[in-house]
């Protein structure tokens, strides 16, 4: 498995509509039962089990206005049939006085028949405490 330093289409599409404010466009990519799991986050362990749920904890993380979403460095994305790893740095910034704030995330992808059944997101919970 080779890395490369571009997402595919289908997910930087997907990410470019949420950050723009568009959860029906990212949330197009999910199965009707995907399951979205966030292991660490300050509060414990987040599972989301189906696009409703999904949407509605990203229409959170958006109507909280913590973050101006930015765009993505250092990607290293790493397909293999349908199994995708991203590691990358967002880069972001506070709503309340455009500080930047760099986000460190690692995805793993499981999709079939085209649509995420799986996402796992490893993002590191004490960037984000730090908002």
């Amino acid at each position: 498995m080779t890395a490369s330093s571009t997402l595919p289409q289908w997910f930087a599409r997907a990410l470019a509509s949420l950050w723009a404010g568009d959860l029906d466009g990212f949330t197009s990519i999910f199965a009707p039962d995907a399951l979205y799991e966030i292991p660490f986050t300050p509060n414990g362990p987040v599972r989301l089990e189906n696009r409703q749920e999904i949407e509605a904890f990203m229409r959170g993380l958006l109507d909280g206005g913590l973050l101006r979403y930015g765009s993505l460095t250092e990607v290293r994305a790493y397909e293999a049939g349908d199994e995708l790893i991203v590691e990358a740095v967002a880069r972001h910034h506070r709503s309340t006085d455009g500080s930047p704030v760099d986000l460190s995330y690692v995805w793993f992808i499981t999709r079939q028949d085209g649509q995420v059944t799986r996402f796992r997101d490893y993002m590191n919970p004490l960037e984000i405490s730090a908002i």
